[in-house]
């Protein structure tokens, strides 16, 4: 969900990086590329005009001496087609580009991903490239990796190339009514509810989706025990409906601690919820709680009109509900931390706040 949260602010910083760069990044870029002559492993044109919720499932196999290959949406079959989506997995530095191709020129390169590469060498792959209303999204093996905001029409595309040292054994054409699609070998982690003082811990993989499976009751308190990365930009916790990210679940809670590395000390704590089709006003106040390098426990409280949010024994924030908060069933957690326990406490309690429970965080 990287994708759907991320926010503007790390986008214009990304951007603005890059147009220091100037002209003759774009220039080298397209130069390296036309030298790396990949063989074209499969060209075909689109069986119909995507649309949102058309998905194109790649099956194929990693050759032994493949270091990377791409994935290309073309606006036609020529070679000089532009590319709407260009997505460039490559394995020697286990991330993936995305790029597109307007008029001989590259664009912006994009690589931040909220998932690690899991492609390998000698080893079959299944990659999902979702259209939804404004961007593409990409999954690798069942798991969400990245997505891509559209820089062309989506009617505009007409055409799918993979080049590179990859076999594909097959294309779907599909249509989806969620995102990503729900598989029997990665199952969401459920919450646990818990009435004693003992906390379960085991690292849980971040981004974290979860489910409650019988919601935050009023009088409940949720905990999430973690720690900030030394580089922090940001990261969030979503109580929610539903563990999809398209269409876009209704998110009653979303807390997001923002990190500006360039001027430190100067963080933001930000409250907000995605209700009707789009986000509401953003409460904000100063981001004092949490620290990088720092380990932290949050303990969300269910109020009778309101959410009250607690960072290490300390009253961060409230926040009134905007939708009927009986509807929340997921937590999803992403961004730059490590999360070694979440659970779910049915008496509120600052017990969790103690140094010795919050050993567990570090």
């Amino acid at each position: 969900m990287f994708d759907i949260f991320c926010t503007k602010r790390f986008l214009e910083v990304k951007i603005s990086i890059q147009d220091k760069i100037g002209q003759a990044q774009d220039e080298n870029e397209v130069e390296d590329w036309k030298k790396t002559v990949l063989p074209t492993a499969y060209s075909e044109d689109l069986p119909r005009p995507l649309t949102p919720g058309c998905c194109v499932r790649l099956k194929g196999f990693v050759q032994p001496t493949c270091s990377r290959f791409a994935v290309n949406l073309r606006c036609g079959k020529q070679s000089d087609s532009d590319i709407a989506l260009h997505v460039n997995p490559r394995l020697s530095q286990r991330y993936v580009v995305r790029n597109s191709l307007i008029g001989h020129r590259w664009g912006v390169e994009e690589t931040t991903c909220i998932s690690k590469l899991n492609l390998a060498r000698n080893k079959p792959f299944e990659i999902d490239i979702l259209a939804t209303e404004s961007m593409f999204f990409v999954s690798i093996n069942g798991k969400h990796v990245c997505g891509f905001v559209y820089r062309v029409p989506l009617a505009k595309v007409k055409n799918i190339q993979v080049v590179g040292l990859v076999k594909i054994s097959g294309v779907e054409y599909t249509t989806l009514n969620s995102y990503p699609q729900s598989s029997p070998n990665i199952e969401p982690y459920t919450v646990p509810v818990i009435e004693d003082l003992q906390i379960p811990t085991e690292t849980l993989e971040v981004p974290l989706i979860a489910k409650l499976p019988v919601g935050l009751l009023q009088g409940w308190q949720l905990e999430v025990h973690g720690k900030v990365k030394i580089l922090p930009s940001s990261f969030f916790i979503n109580l929610q409906e539903g563990i999809q990210m398209w269409p876009h679940p209704t998110v009653h809670l979303h807390l997001n601690p923002r990190f500006n590395t360039t001027n430190v000390g100067k963080y933001m704590f930000v409250r907000n919820a995605w209700t009707n089709g789009d986000w509401g006003q953003e409460e904000r106040c100063p981001g004092v709680h949490f620290s990088p390098g720092s380990a932290f426990v949050v303990a969300i409280r269910r109020s009778n009109d309101h959410y009250a949010v607690w960072v290490d024994g300390k009253l961060a924030g409230e926040f009134k509900y905007r939708t009927d908060a009986n509807k929340v069933n997921a937590l999803y957690i992403q961004g730059d931390v490590t999360i070694k326990a979440v659970c779910i406490r049915t008496k509120a309690t600052d017990a969790c706040f103690t140094k010795k429970q919050k050993q567990i965080s570090l």
